[in-house]
């Protein structure tokens, strides 16, 4: 009798066990695509035929991502991000760019290796993540006084990220939420036609609208 009580106690146990094991399962793979505004902080100038002091000013813009992830555990995740920030230049050391006679554009291409956690697992899922990385940072500018009539220039910097958000899971295999992201960048330095322009890192904040396909 005692015996078969502890057979039955042992086997619930079992039971719990594996569906709690199951409800615990995730898909491995996602795939995820952000898309929202892009505010860049100002970013100081350290060399420019403008001077070497003051900042950069920039218009909101606009940031599109795409990742790659993989779930080793429920809380636990990796992921590899792409994508491309824009942001029109409102002024460069208190010179105001005015549409298309005077203007400036910083795409920033950024390549980043990121580490997500989620405290909870369940159809809604806050995270936090931190990611480093590289980016491509293309400055365009036309008709900006000692720029010149065109200066175009791309510079490879180390990237670092921050970021936090949430999803809430609407299918098994579909999942939408917000995020918002902290890029940074150490130093750039653009050069084009014999006119060298250096800048303090960018840090760019953004908000995004996130799209997530798990399978």
């Amino acid at each position: 009798m005692k015996t078969s009580r502890g057979l039955t106690i042992i086997g619930g146990a079992l039971l719990m066990a594996a569906a709690q094991s199951g409800a615990q399962s995730v898909d491995k793979y996602y795939f995820d695509l952000d898309v929202g505004a892009a505010v860049p902080q100002n970013t100081g100038i350290r060399v420019s035929p403008l001077g070497n002091d003051g900042n950069v000013k920039y218009n909101t813009g606009f940031r599109g991502d795409l990742n790659f992830g993989y779930n080793f555990t429920p809380h636990f995740a990796a992921e590899l991000e792409s994508g491309v920030i824009w942001n029109g230049i409102h002024s460069i050391r208190d010179n105001t760019l005015t549409g298309s006679d005077s203007r400036a554009d910083l795409f920033q291409f950024p390549a980043l290796a990121n580490f997500i956690y989620k405290p909870m697992h369940g159809a809604f899922q806050p995270y936090l993540g931190v990611g480093v990385g590289g980016e491509a940072a293309f400055f365009d500018s036309a008709n900006v006084p000692l720029f010149g009539s065109k200066f175009t220039d791309t510079d490879f910097t180390f990237a670092y990220q921050a970021k936090a958000g949430f999803k809430y899971e609407i299918s098994s295999s579909i999942e939408l939420g917000i995020a918002y992201k902290f890029l940074g960048t150490s130093g750039h330095n653009w050069s084009d036609n014999g006119v060298t322009f250096k800048t303090d890192g960018t840090i760019t904040h953004a908000l995004e609208a996130t799209f997530t396909w798990q399978f």
